[in-house]
């Protein structure tokens, strides 16, 4: 192939690749990958956390929690007040899953998950435990009312 040839042939490569770039900026918009799709199916997906959203209030999350354990949480209609978590409970190292109402000054909450097994206590309004029933030691069950105090062993 002659020089003039190989000149030619690098000049043509040279025009096209600045007629792409002006034809780039000539048609504006960015490329969607599916105009119009509100839903996605995908395999697998790694992320350390997904937050649920409307609007600028959160609603839930998913994921991973300061020490890099999973929790669930779900927020109340201001955004801000948990009114769900599932995951570790940092008193006992033990897993917890908690329930408790949507008003900030309403204490009322279940909770489970005590020292010998599974528990269920359930809290009125100003935060006292009013019952309880959980797993005691030796496999005995262990239910506790307010105001009597009483273990009921079979």
């Amino acid at each position: 192939m002659k020089l003039r040839y190989k000149i030619l042939y690098i000049s043509f490569g040279a025009m096209l690749v600045v007629l792409g770039m002006v034809l780039n900026s000539l048609v504006s918009g960015d490329a969607d990958a599916q105009v119009g799709v509100e839903d996605a199916e995908f395999g697998y997906i790694t992320c350390k956390g997904l937050i649920i959203k409307i609007g600028d209030q959160v609603r839930g999350y998913f994921g991973l929690d300061t020490d890099g354990d999973a929790i669930l949480e779900t927020y109340g209609d201001d955004g801000d007040t948990a009114v769900a978590y599932l995951g570790e409970n940092k008193k006992n190292n033990e897993m917890i899953l908690q329930l408790q109402s949507k008003s900030k000054i309403d204490k009322r909450q279940v909770m489970m998950i005590g020292e010998n097994g599974g528990r269920f206590d359930s809290l009125n309004k100003i935060g006292e435990s009013i019952n309880s029933l959980e797993v005691g030691s030796g496999g005995s069950l262990d239910v506790r009312v307010k105001y009597e105090n009483k273990k009921y062993e079979q």
